[in-house]
């Protein structure tokens, strides 16, 4: 079995802003390390998928921020728009069947943070053992609280695994719940939260486009043959024109009869907020936890992130303050929701181009 890593680095992040903005999103910039969320995905999986055995899949828009932190010897593929990720980990797909027909796919989002390297190692290997029969697999993650934010994985029967480590035959996809849905899952104890991880053969994968997907797998075959000729660019571009914006979820793992899910042991936060520096970052006496100088007197449960300079934070409570660049953000950490709204008022204004 040859293990082969797609990293998908699409996405705008912008519930990241002002650190985040559209020539460099959430995945290309540093939260938790010296390192961006794109370069920590990468070591992670290194110890079984070295750098040779890595494929970056980013809307060429990217190119210049993938280059520059990765370097010359990753292997980068670039879309000509972001068509969400199924034409993307079809394109992979494509690409590692030319390189490898019996490669295993390991399919990871670029923007999410694993601190426990050993369990998720482990993970991994009990997937790779079931996408060697055919299986389309994902990886759930055991909820621990009832989050309205997540999609969620049911599980049914048992197929491998031992103790906590487990897979199962997944018996349905569930969209993000109300409250007291999500209630009620983390009460039955067999739903996980959707990671968007994957893996499978190559071939697997490609069964299932053709199956559910006929008219893009027809389109992507076409591509695929212009692959290392001259043909390949323009291919590329007339793929991209006519290919759907879907994700894999809707695509395929719903409708698939051959769908498992590893339910991890591991750590895992796919780091949709700035809440998410409040869950891995020392807060000080008060719950004030800071990236940056941070002055903080009568101050509580403060997330604060300053790329320069100082902030000072008076006789305030539960705000997310964010200096980047041209631009600050103060806001109530339960307002964070309407950041987008927010941008689209930036958008709005004259000359405010730069600021997104």
């Amino acid at each position: 079995m040859k293990l082969h890593a797609v990293i998908l680095c699409g996405g705008r992040g912008e519930r990241f802003w002002p650190k985040s903005r559209r020539a460099l999103p959430k995945q290309f910039i540093t939260l938790f390390s010296s390192e961006s969320l794109t370069q920590e995905t990468s070591d992670r999986v290194r110890p079984f998928c070295p750098t040779a055995h890595q494929l970056f899949v980013a809307p060429a828009e990217f190119e210049p921020v993938l280059r520059r932190q990765l370097g010359a010897a990753a292997h980068l593929v670039f879309e000509p728009m972001g068509r969400n990720t199924a034409p993307a980990i079809g394109l992979a797909a494509e690409y590692l069947k030319h390189r490898d027909p019996e490669a295993t796919m390991l399919v990871l989002p670029a923007d999410h943070l694993i601190e426990d390297g050993c369990a998720f190692l482990k993970a991994v290997k009990l997937g790779a053992q079931l996408a060697q029969d055919g299986l389309l697999v994902t990886f759930g993650i055991r909820p621990e609280r009832p989050d309205t934010g997540y999609g969620y994985v049911q599980l049914g029967s048992r197929i491998a695994g031992k103790g906590r480590l487990a897979a199962y035959r997944v018996q349905g996809f569930r969209e993000k719940p109300s409250p007291a849905r999500a209630r009620a899952y983390l009460a039955a104890g067999n739903y996980v939260w959707n990671s968007g991880m994957f893996i499978w053969r190559v071939d697997a994968i490609l069964a299932a486009f053709r199956q559910f997907l006929p008219g893009f797998y027809e389109e992507l075959e076409e591509f695929g043959r212009t692959i290392g000729t001259r043909r390949e660019r323009a291919a590329l571009a007339e793929l991209y024109d006519e290919a759907p914006s879907i994700s894999i979820d809707y695509a395929v793992m719903e409708k698939a009869d051959n769908v498992a899910c590893v339910r991890g042991t591991f750590d895992w936060d796919d780091v949709g907020s700035w809440l998410a520096l409040a869950r891995h970052a020392k807060p000080d006496q008060s719950g004030n936890v800071a990236n940056g100088v941070l002055v903080a007197r009568s101050s509580t449960n403060c997330i604060v992130d300053s790329d320069a300079g100082l902030v000072a934070a008076l006789g305030v409570k539960d705000l997310v303050i964010v200096r980047a660049g041209d631009a600050v953000l103060v806001a109530d950490k339960k307002g964070l929701g309407q950041i987008k709204q927010m941008l689209a008022d930036i958008a709005a204004l004259p000359h405010t181009r730069r600021f997104r």
